[in-house]
């Protein structure tokens, strides 16, 4: 009796098993298809979510208004307010150059910290840049003689976006274009994303760059 029963049992045991894993196949099925319905209806903000943090054209960027309006063809839109009507150029030493990554504003470019006079020299003032705002001291100088700007630069076409990607540390360059007061954004669903605003920095649209051989 007790060797039927010990059959019996590992008769049921197998079959437990198998219920078991039919089960989990369910389960795993029914979350896939889950997951697969989330994906499809929220398929544009995800997609949005995972876009690289730039334009890989300036040229193919659709502009209106006179630059006010700029789209891209996924959908992503900026407005943008300038503080003047005319060319701002700004001259002098590169003394930092990096890649803005900001998914939400992709239009923005680079930080470009140019300096002139005593900025432009490391001996007499240290400069940092870091999070698109930088910093400078100078432990010898009362009031340091020349300028610094931090430029966030958005490139009027692919030919200026060259230019910017071709500036190194050390560069001495003349940038040009009109310096932007707010830029508000929309992702690919026209739904309000937010602003980019400069603190103390020069946000620009540039339009012209020069760099000394």
């Amino acid at each position: 009796m007790q060797d039927q029963n010990q059959q019996n049992t590992s008769e049921q045991e197998p079959r437990s098993f198998q219920f078991e894993g039919l089960l989990w196949l369910i389960l795993a099925g029914l979350c896939i298809a889950v997951i697969g319905i989330v994906i499809y209806r929220y398929r544009e903000p995800i997609r949005a979510s995972f876009m690289r943090g730039q334009v890989e054209n300036f040229d193919q960027v659709i502009i209106k208004d006179n630059y006010h309006d700029v789209s891209l063809e996924n959908g992503q839109s900026w407005d943008i307010s300038y503080e003047t009507g005319r060319v701002h150029s700004f001259s002098g030493l590169v003394r930092h150059i990096s890649p803005i990554h900001e998914q939400a504003f992709a239009i923005l470019t680079f930080d470009i910290l140019v300096t002139n006079g005593d900025f432009a020299n490391p001996d007499l003032v240290q400069t940092s840049v870091t999070n698109h705002h930088f910093t400078w001291s100078a432990p010898t100088l009362v009031t340091p003689y020349g300028e610094i700007h931090l430029l966030h630069t958005v490139p009027a076409n692919e030919a200026i976006n060259q230019r910017l990607m071709s500036i190194h540390n050390g560069d001495e360059v003349t940038i040009s274009g009109y310096e932007i007061y707010r830029i508000e954004g929309y992702d690919s669903a026209d739904n309000y994303i937010g602003f980019w605003q400069d603190s103390g920095c020069n946000t620009t649209l540039v339009t012209e760059v020069k760099i000394n051989e």
